[in-house]
């Protein structure tokens, strides 16, 4: 008996548009994963019908812009414009195991909760929440002057996260209404 789609494969994102004249296309994912592509040489487009296609992937380019991650695309099967064109709001997927796989090794710990948040060598406060955002997770602090405070877990205020300590040290924090 064969098994149910949705348990084989994962949909890991859409295609936005066509990117040059040589079949690229740009992928907008629906998972936050920067080495998405680098354990995947097949996907899967959705045809209109609602099939899914393998299609192989020839090169990929990956773009961070705005604290969202883009992925540049080439098919093996696609050659032009046009034929990137027609594969326009498609959705994409992947081998659902080695999706979660990859999410599961991702480079930021799962949870933040309880971490005590540093600045400065200062206390700031302590992890209440951490909120899911499409481009990035953010910590939701309750300061040492019982006041919450939202940090976007970017490079531009974490300098370091210190798993063994329960510690996250930031930077920048002025630059968040607050402090």
């Amino acid at each position: 008996m064969l098994e149910p789609i949705e348990n084989q494969y994962k949909k890991i994102g859409y295609i936005s548009r066509s990117h040059g004249v040589q079949g690229e296309v740009l992928i907008i994912p629906d998972v936050y994963a920067p080495t998405l592509f680098d354990a995947l040489d097949l996907v899967r487009i959705e045809t209109a019908r609602g099939d899914l296609v393998p299609a192989r992937i020839e090169s990929v380019r990956v773009q961070e812009k705005h604290n969202r991650l883009s992925f540049f695309v080439k098919f093996e099967h696609v050659t032009d414009r046009t034929q990137a064109e027609n594969l326009k709001n498609s959705s994409v997927f992947a081998d659902r195991e080695i999706v979660e796989s990859l999410l599961d090794t991702d480079a930021r710990p799962l949870d933040l909760t309880s971490f005590a948040i540093i600045s400065d060598e200062q206390s700031i406060g302590e992890v209440e929440e951490m909120l899911e955002n499409p481009a990035h997770p953010i910590l939701q602090v309750v300061t040492d002057k019982q006041e919450q405070l939202l940090i976007p877990l970017v490079d531009e205020y974490i300098a370091d996260i210190d798993e063994e300590s329960k510690q996250i040290q930031c930077k920048n924090l002025e630059q968040l209404k607050g402090i």
